[in-house]
């Protein structure tokens, strides 16, 4: 039995590595594709490279506390099915966001279903949890606030420093080049922090090895993209608003070096809170506060953030419930 779930777990966690490579696609080269720089398979093919390799030269630190900080005692190690339905409950909602073209945080999904769990365990580590809260929280508002900053004072600044280069032609593939060097930036953090909301809980679960699920994980990622990721890239990259080379560029750099000091501290944050709060920063900046208020694809987006985590972690404990019987509390004992 422990093998056939160990097996579940692999292929589920690959599933969700697939879900989140496609709904990440969006916070990764959004801003880019709606410049117009790159074309859709250019910005997914980038993807497939770049986050692969963060997730395996970079993703260490997440994993571990996404994998094993969330819950005490033996954590995921506990009960094979546990890890399961967190995977199930996490893939089934980001699943749902990619059919409905929403970019969705899958940090607060994967993180809602593990303490959801632990609710049901008796096991929930609140203080790490609280901490990823306060990251999420505040992560976003520092790439509204850099960006809109950056839109206002260096936006300027750089558009001067290109019009110096002479002709249309170098300025153009001087961009070219700076975007080129920000999307893998960009890329390259985004796999640093998803991996472990892909393989965190398979690893928890000790059903795979870290290097094995850097390796799946970065794979899964990256096909998901390619297969799946150009429905939410447009939502971001063409419906919010549009973006200049220029300020795709920004967006990039600011997203990017958020995400890695957190992947850095071992925080799971959320990819396309960040990205998606950084092009509305810039929005705000060229259109101001109440004309980006008034955008239906900006209203849906912050709708939907707040009730992630709860979904999840609602989701993830009934399920639990289910399996163990309708008995609480669940001890978490094979």
């Amino acid at each position: 039995m422990d093998s056939l779930l160990g097996g579940l777990i692999g292929a589920a966690s690959l599933a969700l590595a697939i879900n989140i490579g496609a709904n990440n696609s969006a916070a990764e080269m959004g801003p880019a594709f709606g410049a117009g720089v790159r074309s859709r398979l250019q910005a997914l093919f980038l993807i497939a490279v770049f986050c692969t390799s963060g997730a395996i030269l970079a993703g260490e630190r997440v994993v571990h506390n996404v994998g094993y900080g969330l819950l005490k005692g033996e954590g995921l190690a506990g009960d094979l099915a546990g890890p399961l339905v967190v995977i199930i409950a996490a893939t089934g909602l980001i699943a749902l966001a990619n059919l409905l073209r929403a970019p969705l945080s899958t940090a607060h999904v994967v993180v809602g279903a593990i303490v959801g769990l632990g609710f049901c365990y008796g096991t929930a580590n609140l203080t790490l949890a609280g901490k990823m809260v306060v990251w999420w929280v505040a992560t976003p508002l520092a790439a509204l606030a850099l960006s809109y900053l950056a839109g206002r004072k260096l936006y300027p600044l750089v558009i001067t420093w290109l019009g110096r280069l002479g002709r249309d032609q170098t300025v153009m593939r001087t961009m070219a080049w700076l975007l080129t060097l920000s999307g893998c930036w960009m890329a390259f953090s985004a796999g640093s922090n998803s991996l472990a909301k892909a393989m965190g809980p398979a690893v928890g679960a000790e059903v795979l090895a870290p290097s094995q699920a850097a390796v799946m994980g970065g794979l899964g990622m990256a096909l998901g993209a390619l297969l799946l990721g150009g429905r939410v890239l447009n939502t971001v990259g063409k419906e919010i608003t549009k973006l200049c080379p220029v300020c795709a560029m920004l967006v990039e750099l600011i997203s990017a070096s958020i995400i890695f000091a957190a992947s850095r501290f071992g925080m799971p944050v959320s990819l396309t809170e960040i990205v998606t709060c950084s092009v509305i920063g810039f929005s705000c900046a060229a259109n101001g506060l109440r004309g980006t208020s008034r955008n239906q694809h900006v209203r849906r987006i912050l709708l939907l953030w707040p009730g992630a985590p709860a979904a999840a972690g609602l989701l993830a404990f009934l399920l639990q419930h289910a399996v163990a019987g309708g008995v609480l509390p669940y001890s978490g004992v094979r």
